[in-house]
């Protein structure tokens, strides 16, 4: 029983550090300076840590709602990545226009989907330690302030030497998450309830989703030639 305690305070320890990195990244291929950086860090811990003692204080029903409702959340949340993505992406590589300053928010600020992640760490972390909710509260806004800032400040100055800090990465960013969270609510409920089926799971052999899988690799390949294809024909033209 100690080993599983064990096992699911570090996995939520974890998720709360990958948290901060995203957040950092955002921040770190923005426009934005340290100490800008540092203000912003210290905002997210600081909502954390309210969040972290609501979170020791309410019932049951209520973590349902709000797990609800961070779950609908997610739908309005990848769109609003992958739109501002593109639209950062576009404006840079067009006319050089920098907007990273205004929509590297919707990749960094704390939204609901990420609120509710923290919220049900604190719950999970004061369930299987047994500290106290405003301790919990403390460590979770640490680990975060601390991830942003460093993670931040560390993609920054590796974009700046590599060269690749600039809008366009980060609105690639943005469309990566924006569509990796309109996934996450059709893999949710799927995993949920393949927890409730009973009897042994059977895996399907390689010999029977080989041919699916080499059928969804058909439109890559067409993709990848149609591209080769523009490029061959306008180095003709040229």
């Amino acid at each position: 029983m100690q080993h599983f305690t064990c096992l699911l305070t570090s996995g939520t320890l974890i998720g709360i550090a990958v948290l901060a990195v995203k957040s950092g990244l955002g921040c770190g291929l923005s426009g934005l300076n340290t100490k800008k950086m540092i203000e912003f860090a210290g905002t997210y811990g600081i909502v954390a840590l309210l969040i972290g003692l609501i979170a020791a204080q309410i019932s049951p029903e209520v973590t349902d709602i709000v797990i609800g409702a961070g779950l609908g959340m997610h739908l309005i949340i990848a769109a609003g990545l992958v739109y501002f993505g593109i639209q950062t992406r576009k404006k840079w590589l067009s006319r050089e226009k920098d907007i990273s300053g205004r929509t590297f928010l919707w990749l960094s600020v704390p939204c609901p989907a990420c609120m509710t992640a923290t919220f049900l760490a604190c719950i999970v972390l004061t369930d299987s330690t047994g500290i106290s909710g405003i301790v919990i509260s403390g460590v979770v806004a640490l680990i975060l302030f601390t991830g942003i800032v460093i993670s931040s400040l560390g993609i920054s100055w590796a974009g700046t030497r590599s060269g690749w800090k600039n809008p366009s990465t980060l609105g690639s960013a943005m469309i990566m998450f924006g569509l990796f969270y309109m996934l996450c609510p059709l893999f949710i409920p799927t995993y949920m309830e393949a927890q409730q089926i009973e009897g042994e799971i059977i895996m399907s052999s390689p010999v029977n989703t080989g041919p699916g899988l080499l059928i969804l690799c058909i439109p890559v390949c067409i993709g990848f030639l149609i591209n080769r294809m523009k490029k061959s024909w306008s180095g003709v033209m040229r």
